[in-house]
């Protein structure tokens, strides 16, 4: 679909389509939010999971270089102010963001960001920057299949996952990670524990920035924002568990950041969340969340703890232009929501 959907808009780009839609938008009551993962070559660290890799460096300066050409960067203190005070946003708005922290924004990303001037937000999980060594379970996991000599595993409630190739691993991932994914929290993290350990050695993994690192670049105008505390799904803790994530995670970025503004904004670990959810993020004081509902936002937000964002999947540059536009973004989540 990737495939039909490039060219598709490689043609719209040749023909001049795309820049009349360009040209002719200019509502200022909606806001494409992009969220984007890693920025990096996809084979440049092997033990980690490439599917997180959202732009090779070099996509992600010409994506920039489209924002600063054909679109309007804005920050997250003007999305309040639009949210809070019904301020009105310029024409083509986009607000950047990022989840999950890893180093490679502040190699890859935060220099393109800061050259061009444009405002970006990142989502960190507050246990990760210096401590959780053993990093996160999806790169734990890719690395331990990648690494196994195991030709096939058994697995409680899939059955034998067939590990003889590349192609079956990729596959094998996608099925554990469903697996895991719809566990309670602290189960599933024992079974990866118990899978990885049967499968091979995997080294420490943790690629998260640090608090330095994120107290420079707080400094130098990123919004930092609470990930949850553990990347928990927050759909899978129980009540205690899921107050505790929220206001743990805030409160650490409010501590470690001292002398930056407080950004009473989350971003929902693998966009799990529900209204009780939703119900507790309220209670712990943020203003905006992050949802997984894909799609342009619109003002005045119809829900503000489920924002709808644009995930960046390592699209051509064609494409990419094409999913900023309301038309387009509003065709692909209809496609996905066809295909869930």
């Amino acid at each position: 679909m990737k495939r039909i959907a490039g060219r598709a808009a490689e043609l719209l780009a040749r023909t001049g389509v795309l820049r009349v839609l360009e040209t002719v938008d200019r509502a200022t009551r909606r806001v494409a939010i992009l969220v984007y993962h890693r920025i990096d070559e996809p084979a440049a660290e092997p033990d980690l999971d490439p599917g997180l890799v959202s732009a090779t460096p070099a996509d992600f300066r010409a994506q920039m270089e489209v924002l600063a050409s054909h679109a309007h960067p804005i920050s997250l203190a003007q999305l309040l102010d639009a949210h809070l005070e019904q301020h009105p946003l310029p024409p083509r708005a986009v607000l950047v963001t990022f989840d999950d922290g890893y180093r490679d924004f502040a190699t890859h990303a935060w220099p393109v960001l800061r050259s061009m001037g444009i405002p970006a937000m990142l989502f960190v999980p507050t246990a990760f920057p210096d401590g959780a060594p053993e990093g996160f379970w999806w790169d734990r996991l890719h690395s331990a299949l990648a690494r196994t000599r195991e030709r096939a595993i058994e697995v409680e409630g899939l059955g034998s996952l067939a590990l003889a190739d590349p192609a079956h691993r990729r596959s094998a991932h996608r099925a554990l990670r469903d697996r895991f994914k719809s566990l309670p929290h602290d189960e599933a993290l024992a079974g990866l524990d118990r899978l990885i350990s049967r499968l091979a050695d995997v080294p420490p993994l943790n690629r998260v920035l640090g608090w330095d690192e994120l107290r420079t670049l707080a400094r130098e105008g990123l919004a930092v924002c609470s990930h949850g505390q553990t990347h928990a799904l927050h759909t899978r803790l129980s009540p205690d568990a899921l107050r505790r994530e929220l206001t743990e995670s805030r409160s650490r970025i409010e501590r470690e950041l001292e002398g930056a503004a407080p950004q009473p904004t989350l971003a929902y670990p693998a966009n799990a969340n529900d209204p009780r959810v939703q119900e507790a993020v309220r209670d712990a004081g943020y203003r905006l969340a992050f949802g997984g509902r894909r799609g342009i936002a619109r003002l005045p937000l119809a829900n503000p703890l489920d924002l709808m964002r644009l995930p960046v999947l390592r699209y051509a540059t064609a494409l990419f232009r094409a999913q900023l536009r309301p038309i387009v973004a509003d065709w692909g989540a209809r496609l996905t929501a066809a295909r869930s």
